[in-house]
């Protein structure tokens, strides 16, 4: 067979979930399977080529004997070709690839193919159509433009990352869930492995972290609820744990004025570390050592940090929302992520009660094993090969 990989995504300068998701599945698939061609799809607008070429440097398995790359040759202009390709439907990506069998979208977006060539398109959350009020204006359009119930309705197969997920395309976009096939992510192999020593150190004296710490990984955007963990750390600091600090790692996102302004009002501005993008083996060694992972989310399609902290034997505060209980199951804290008295007494308890502490990281690296990436690309490759039969 010709599978198409539509890696776009991965070309945009960031490395969010979803691109990680993608990087992970690929590698997985790429060890299992020699046989089949897999076809790289992208677009060579603007610097698109040398972000592949640093890309192939990342990710060396892409180099494989069986992987052919394809680009569509474009002016320096995406917006003619967005143009084109929902009103018109053209150019088919899969007669720019040689011909596919099948083509795989790791998220949802604006791809014309040929009749002759199946689509399967991976959905990770629609909490852009649950809680609009957590996007920009610009974002919604854009949304709104990108038509992802059309795209939703029309694949051939979807992959859901969760059940939740699953139970959102059918409810919103009226899909089939016959259709629909959840595939839950993994968890590298690494973040059960303690890192080095020195990593630790490296970041201690980088971002003068002396003390304990609560640890949140992940963007800033207001659905991530970073309020609550704010105000959290405010809560311990009032109880004696004075020097407790709250790192964050992520870039900065959309409409996220307020946590500014909330650190500031409760003068906060010492304690709270923004450490901006951290490596996976800097991330690992801040959840190793954190006294906590908190992840207050008011919605997620999967929630992988959550995952994540767990594989590291960091003991884990999350919402009982969404998919985050089918990701922590009963290895978690689980609280209303409205009720910050709820969070507060949570930590507090956390802070004060080593064994209950020692036993949820007990509990979360044996949840975190069932996870893997192995077992995630197993069952996209059997949706790809064959419709999931």
């Amino acid at each position: 067979m010709r599978i198409g990989i539509d890696i776009r995504g991965l070309l945009t300068g960031q490395r969010s979930g979803i691109e990680q998701y993608t990087l992970k599945i690929l590698e997985q698939i790429l060890k299992i399977d020699q046989h089949n061609i897999y076809v790289l799809f992208y677009v060579s607008y603007r610097d698109l080529d040398a972000r592949f070429a640093a890309l192939l440097v990342e990710a060396p398995f892409l180099r494989q004997a069986n992987v052919e790359i394809k680009k569509l040759i474009w002016v320096n202009f995406p917006l003619l070709l967005h143009a084109l390709w929902k009103p018109l439907d053209w150019p088919k990506a899969d007669l720019v690839c040689g011909g596919l069998d099948v083509m795989w979208q790791p998220s949802p977006r604006l791809l014309p193919v040929s009749k002759r060539c199946q689509t399967v398109i991976t959905f990770h959350d629609l909490v852009f159509e649950l809680f609009p009020e957590f996007y920009t204006w610009q974002s919604r359009l854009w949304q709104w433009q990108m038509s992802y119930p059309y795209l939703a309705r029309t694949a051939d197969r979807l992959i859901a990352v969760s059940r939740n997920t699953k139970n959102d395309l059918v409810k919103l976009y009226r899909v089939d869930p016959a259709k629909i096939a959840v595939i839950y992510e993994g968890v590298d192999p690494a973040y059960f492995i303690p890192p080095d020593p020195s990593i630790l150190a490296n970041l201690r004296q980088r971002f003068n972290i002396t003390e304990d710490y609560l640890y949140y990984v992940g963007s800033s955007e207001p659905r991530k609820n970073i309020l609550a963990a704010v105000r959290g750390l405010e809560y311990l600091k009032q109880q004696e744990f004075v020097k407790m600090k709250l790192v964050i790692s992520g870039g900065k996102s959309w409409l996220n004025e307020a946590i500014f302004a909330e650190i500031e009002k409760l003068s906060l501005k010492e304690a709270v570390v923004f450490t901006g993008f951290v490596t996976e083996a800097e991330k690992i060694a801040l959840l190793r050592n954190a006294k906590a992972f908190i992840f207050p989310s008011f919605y997620e399609g999967f929630g992988l940090p959550v995952l994540e902290a767990m594989a590291a034997g960091c003991p884990v505060i999350t919402s009982r929302v969404s998919s985050l209980p089918e990701v922590a199951g009963e290895a978690a804290i689980l609280i209303d992520p409205t009720n910050q008295e709820e969070i507060n007494s949570n930590l507090l308890k956390l802070m004060t009660d080593a064994v209950w502490a020692q036993e949820l990281s007990r509990k979360g690296q044996a949840r975190a094993r069932q996870f893997t990436w192995e077992q995630t690309a197993a069952m996209t490759l059997n949706i790809l090969t064959n419709g999931g039969k």
